[in-house]
């Protein structure tokens, strides 16, 4: 007999006792063996219940919703935001401007659209607390 199948067949007989011993439990006293699914079920929501309250104290979830819903508003109001395209013009004045220096038009800097961002929840008026420091 090998290793796997002997670890096999000691879960087997586990599982086996197990079922026997539920099946008689609810042969005997059925209100016991509900009573006892009861209290677990109890313990594992009273377990659940602190979890989702520890981790969702800080509010971050209240936090990523509005920012989604201003993301959301702004993407309405601009659209997708790009580089603005380079204009004949401005590349002809700053060519003649800079006749005497050396450089390539492709690595001229490209003028940007303005940016479009909104402060959502800001604290510009509280002071920062001196004695922290």
């Amino acid at each position: 007999m090998n290793g796997r199948s002997f670890t096999f067949a000691i879960v087997m007989l586990i599982i086996g006792l197990a079922i026997f011993g539920l099946v008689s439990s609810v042969i005997t006293n059925p209100m016991g063996v509900l009573r006892n699914i009861g209290y677990m079920l109890l313990v594992v929501g009273i377990f659940y219940l602190l979890y989702k309250m520890f981790t969702n104290s800080s509010g971050s979830a209240n936090s990523q919703s509005s920012y989604k819903r201003a993301a959301k508003q702004s993407n309405r109001k601009h659209g997708k935001q790009n580089v603005a395209p380079l204009s004949n013009s401005f590349l002809k004045s700053n060519a003649s401007n800079d006749k005497g220096k050396k450089g390539n038009p492709s690595t001229l800097k490209r003028k940007r659209k303005q940016s479009h961002l909104t402060v959502i929840e800001g604290k510009k008026n509280k002071k920062k607390d001196r004695a922290s420091f």
